[in-house]
């Protein structure tokens, strides 16, 4: 049977035997919280844990229960149940899920199919493997016991097989100080002189989970579910229409089903991501509820005066949000609420963000990039992997001499071979979906505790459309174009900033 129950906001004390009181353990979040007097439920509201710590209360969350384990979760976090076709409970999807066809995934979502068919979990896999959004699925069925992460791990999965605890920030996985892992000095990875990747933090045993793989909880390995053996990643220039119309119908798709459904705010700027994002919802531009930019440098100063010509133009009201420096302490709270995960210059932006409207979701671009071919170089186009290249796009080391990025060939490798043949010819592409996004990005996002960023595009179907486009075509700068005439050609009048 399952339970929901509120979080009790004191230390959770249960007495022992002679009259003794034990104090429960409290995560290295809530220490940090209590030092610096922050509300731990506010800080952590759209964050989770799933443990087997079944009388463990976190402030201000709640928890639910399902067989041996335990989902602690804060209010501002969507948690719809997940069911075989005769109702019975099977797990949980966290975050916001797009079912094609179906729409968003709410407070029930049914596999069609019974718990005890010996293929229930093969048939689980493929509908969640079909899901787009931000969200993260957890399948028990008491035989099966899985964790799976959206396609680029928008809504983080970390996880410490010593202790048998999940959580989206490192805060909240560890009940101790951080240890250091020596591949990855916080020092660096803070600073932004080195990103974190290959399931690494700066917590020496605490790991993340890899996208397109699930997280057994018998025993915590990971195993690779996406992309099948049998998917063909390579198309032919003259499949490009064909393709463009695709990604446009289904992309367009994902926006109304959100707008029609959440107050959404489309970020506009001078570049090529936003304006995919713009065409595609060109049809629902009364359904959002902002079109905004942020000014917090020269660049961001002529993105928003270019955006802002862009969508005047479409007769609709642009909103700019004007620099404001962040104060440390805002700093130091957003590194805790993304686990300490890294550095990108937007975290500038951060108190310009926090005066968004609250709880909206903010529509974002970012990986939209596969159709410019962003990691790619022209002379590593329909050559064998160059083991050099694809570490330095990772940023996981500070190159001196190239010595120390030799050392991550290895690993680079191992990850690739664990690709299917099809997929190996566009390392450079899932390096960026699997190895960089989930650590750059999803904990970015993460951090953020009063908007809520949602990639439309996060989508596996159309990161395999956008993949299976010829480099060169992408690279070249052709797909982007084509995509806003057949979409909204009046965009096209606009250069790229």
């Amino acid at each position: 049977m399952q339970h929901i129950m509120r979080g009790q906001t004191g230390s959770g004390n249960a007495k022992i035997r002679a009259g003794k009181v034990r104090h429960m353990p409290i995560s290295l979040a809530e220490k940090k919280c209590l030092q610096r007097g922050l509300d731990f439920g506010w800080q952590f509201r759209n964050q989770y844990v799933l443990s087997c710590d079944s009388d463990r209360n976190y402030p201000g969350w709640f928890k639910q229960h399902l067989g041996r384990w335990t989902l602690h979760h804060g209010d501002a976090l969507r948690v719809t149940h997940m069911t075989d076709q005769d109702g019975a409970h099977v797990g949980w999807i966290l975050g916001h899920a797009i079912a094609p066809g179906r729409g968003i995934a709410e407070d029930s979502f049914q596999i069609a199919a019974h718990h005890s068919q010996h293929d229930f979990a093969d048939v689980a896999e493929g509908v969640i493997s079909d899901l787009a959004g931000k969200y993260l699925v957890i399948l028990l069925t008491g035989d099966t016991e899985r964790v799976y992460c959206d396609p680029v791990s928008d809504l983080p999965l970390l996880y410490d097989a010593q202790t048998g605890r999940l959580a989206s920030s490192l805060g909240l996985v560890l009940d101790r100080p951080v240890v250091a892992n020596p591949l990855f000095p916080a020092r660096d990875v803070l600073s932004g002189k080195r990103t974190l990747s290959f399931g690494h933090t700066i917590d020496r045993t605490v790991k993340r989970g890899l996208s397109s793989h699930y997280l057994d909880l018998s025993d915590f390995g990971q195993h690779r579910h996406w992309p099948p053996m049998d998917m063909a990643f390579s198309k032919n220039a003259d499949d490009t229409k064909d393709i463009v119309d695709q990604i446009i119908e289904r992309l367009s798709s994902h926006i109304t089903v959100l707008t029609e459904r959440f107050d959404c705010i489309l970020p506009v700027s001078g570049g090529r991501d936003s304006r995919i994002l713009l065409a595609c919802a060109s049809d629902r531009l009364d359904k959002l509820s902002e079109i905004s930019g942020h000014r917090f440098h020269n660049p961001s100063r002529r993105d928003t005066a270019l955006g802002k010509e862009i969508v005047q133009s479409l007769g609709k009201e642009y909103k700019t949000y004007f620099r404001k420096y962040p104060e440390m302490g805002q700093m130091r709270n957003m590194r805790l609420r993304m686990g300490w995960s890294g550095a990108r210059p937007e975290m500038e932006a951060v108190p310009m963000i926090e005066d968004l409207p609250r709880d909206h979701i903010v529509l974002r671009g970012n990986i939209l990039e596969l159709l410019r071919a962003s990691q790619w170089r022209r002379d590593k186009i329909d050559r064998p992997v160059h083991l050099t290249h694809g570490v330095r796009r990772l940023g996981v080391c500070i190159d001196h001499g190239g010595e120390e990025r030799k050392k991550w060939f290895g690993a680079y490798t191992d990850w690739l071979e664990s690709l299917p043949p099809s997929a190996q010819k566009k390392p450079y592409d899932f390096a960026w979906v699997e190895l960089l996004l989930p650590n750059w990005q999803g904990a970015y996002f993460n951090g953020h505790n009063s908007t809520y960023f949602l990639n439309p595009f996060n989508d596996r179907k159309l990161i395999e459309l956008a993949i299976s486009l010829p480099a060169s075509l992408r690279i070249n700068g052709e797909v982007v174009p084509l995509i806003l005439e057949r979409a909204c050609p009046e965009l096209l009048n606009f250069r790229f900033q």
